[in-house]
């Protein structure tokens, strides 16, 4: 076990007892607490996402360690991909929470949109009127087409 934890850190007098300390800590989640390598580093890598360990001093210890255990994680394909797949649902979810609170719908028609947040409808009924545009022609003709239908050319512009 000790080998096991033993290529996480590359040890000199300056860090060796910090660098022993963790492997230690390591190696007895691992033994005791039945954790293994691969759901220590997991953890780790949440827990990298949301500190950041950045510190002026390359050198730091706490800058050499995160370093040295996200190379490992770098290293490992099975250990990499999760940390890609929880980077892309986080990114995911960053830009649908974004999109939802800067959300501006295209229906432009103030009595549509008043009559369309009546109780009477369903979110999904909101979401397809909000999203439709209402259109004009110059000859009288008015309507709502769904967002994705391209504009008809005689359609006049509205503000």
């Amino acid at each position: 076990m000790k080998q096991e934890f033993a290529f996480l850190f590359r040890l000199s007098p300056k860090r060796s007892i910090i660098g022993i300390l963790i492997a230690s800590l390591l190696a007895f989640l691992t033994l005791k607490c039945g954790v293994s390598k691969e759901d220590i580093l997991k953890i780790y890598n949440e827990i990298r996402k949301n500190i950041i360990f950045d510190l002026p001093d390359k050198d730091n210890i706490v800058n050499i360690i995160d370093d040295q255990l996200n190379e490992q994680i770098n290293n490992d394909p099975e250990l990499l991909g999760h940390k890609i797949n929880t980077e892309i649902n986080d990114a995911i979810y960053s830009y649908e929470k974004w999109k939802k609170e800067n959300y501006v719908p295209n229906m432009k028609n103030k009595n549509i949109l008043e009559e369309i947040n009546k109780p009477k409808y369903n979110e999904l009924q909101r979401k397809i009127i909000k999203d439709a545009i209402y259109y004009e022609f110059a000859d009288g003709t008015m309507g709502i087409r769904g967002s994705w239908v391209p504009p008809d050319p005689r359609e006049i512009p509205l503000e």
